[in-house]
C-alpha cells in the first residue's frame, strides 16, 4: 500500500471546512514527508505500511483532506491498460493457471488435489497477466494485477461442450466485477463454437453517450478479456458480444446479461 491510495481508499464526502489554512497546511506537511524505500521487502505479500505514524494521523484526517487537494493519487486506475490484448508467455500462462487451479482445489475441494486434466488460456494487458482455467467440471478466473496479487473472483459449475454450442454458439463462463488496487475492473471468459475466430465486447455508457470496444483473446474455442469499470457504472452500462465468424460474417448485439442466463446454441 502507498500513500497516494491510502488517500483513495480511505476518501469520503467532506463538510465545507476542508478547504480552511489549517487543514491544507497539515496535508502539506504529511505530503512533505519522504516515503522510505524499504530494499528486498515483498509489500504486496507481507502488507507493507509506509512511515505508520504517518498513516495512523492520515487515517483521522484524510476525509477532510481529499477533496481538498484532488490532485493526490491523481495517476490514472490501470494506466498501462489496452483494449488489444497481448500474448502471455506459456511459463507465465501455466504458472498462473496452477496457483489458480490449487485456489479452486482448496476452496471447493478441501484436502483433493487440484484436476489434473485442464486447459489454461491466458492474455496480458499493459502490467497485467489474466488467465482462465477450464476443467470438465468447472471453470475460473484469475488477475495477477499490477502488485502481483492473484485475485480469482469467478468460477462457474459444469460448463457446456463444444459439440454442444455448434458452430456460432457461445457460452459466458464469468463476468464477474473486482475490485483490486487501482479500483474496479469487469473480467470476462467464454466457450465459442466452432466457427467463431474473434470475440468484441462492446461496453455502452447508460446514456448512449460514449462506448468502447474491447477485443478478447480467442484460442482453441475459448475466449477471455477484462477491462477497466467503474463500481457505479456496472449498473448502467450495456455491454454486448459480437461473434466474428470464419466465413466472414458477424453475430452482433448479444447481451452479456442474457449469456450470463443462458447460452447461446447455434
Amino acid at each position: 500500500m502507498n500513500l497516494d491510495r491510502a488517500l483513495r481508499d480511505a476518501a469520503e464526502p467532506v463538510p465545507p471546512r476542508v478547504t480552511q489554512p489549517g487543514a491544507q497546511a497539515l496535508l502539506d506537511r504529511i505530503v512533505a514527508v519522504p516515503p522510505p524505500v524499504p530494499a528486498d521487502v515483498d509489500r504486496a505479500r507481507a502488507g507493507w505500511r509506509p512511515r505508520k505514524a504517518v498513516i495512523a494521523l492520515l487515517a483521522a484526517v484524510v476525509a477532510a483532506l481529499a477533496a481538498a487537494v484532488p490532485h493526490l493519487g491523481s495517476s490514472p486506475a490501470y494506466a498501462s491498460w489496452t483494449p488489444q490484448p497481448s500474448p502471455l508467455a506459456a511459463a507465465d500462462r501455466d504458472e498462473l493457471a496452477d496457483r489458480c487451479a490449487a485456489r479452486v482445489a482448496a476452496e471447493y475441494a478441501p484436502g483433493e488435489a487440484a484436476p489434473a486434466t485442464r486447459v489454461a488460456h491466458g492474455e496480458r494487458r499493459g502490467d497485467y497477466a489474466y488467465v482462465s482455467v477450464v476443467t470438465p467440471g468447472w471453470s475460473a478466473l484469475c488477475l495477477r494485477d499490477g502488485d502481483g496479487d492473484l485475485h480469482r473472483p469467478s468460477i462457474m459449475m459444469d460448463p457446456v461442450t463444444a459439440a454442444t454450442l455448434g458452430g456460432a454458439g457461445v457460452e459466458l463462463q464469468g463476468w464477474p466485477q473486482l475490485r483490486t488496487g487501482e479500483g474496479y475492473c469487469r473480467l470476462m471468459s467464454g466457450h465459442v463454437g466452432s466457427q467463431v475466430t474473434g470475440v468484441d465486447i462492446v461496453v455502452r455508457g447508460g446514456s448512449g453517450d460514449h462506448s468502447r470496444t474491447v477485443r478478447a483473446t480467442v484460442e482453441d474455442g475459448f475466449f477471455l478479456a477484462w477491462y477497466p469499470e467503474a463500481r457505479d457504472d456496472a449498473n448502467t452500462n450495456r455491454t454486448t458480444l459480437t461473434l466474428r465468424l470464419a466465413d466472414g460474417g458477424t453475430v452482433e448485439g448479444l447481451s452479456a446479461g442474457d449469456l450470463l442466463e443462458a447460452p447461446r446454441l447455434k
